[in-house]
């Protein structure tokens, strides 16, 4: 039974650091305005719970998301559910994804 996701998702290539439950680096590849898909050599647990800086092309400061959750993990690749931004940074994302292709839903 396949989960339908709430918000698009865009195909992407970027770093994002994490800090929380786990601190480190990964490669954002999916993104959307609820959550992501990142690879990372760091192995997190489902269910963590971290902070996560999207360090955008062409953006002089991360997006920062306040809270999210680890939702999956497959290997070497895990998805995570964005909790809480603040406006400026939903916005600041929003605006980035709007200039992003859609890749499925």
């Amino acid at each position: 039974m396949t989960k339908q996701r709430k918000h698009a998702r865009y195909q992407v290539e970027f770093t994002a650091i994490f800090g929380g439950d786990h601190t480190g680096m990964g490669i954002v590849y999916n993104l959307g305005i609820g959550g992501c898909k990142i690879v990372s050599d760091l192995a997190v647990d489902k269910g963590a719970l971290l902070s996560v800086q999207l360090k955008i092309p062409d953006q002089a400061n991360p997006i920062v998301i306040r809270a999210a959750t680890v939702r999956w993990i497959m290997e070497l690749e895990f998805g995570m559910e964005f909790l809480e931004m603040q406006e400026l940074e939903r916005a600041r994302l929003e605006q980035f994804l709007g200039t992003q292709v859609n890749i499925a839903s």
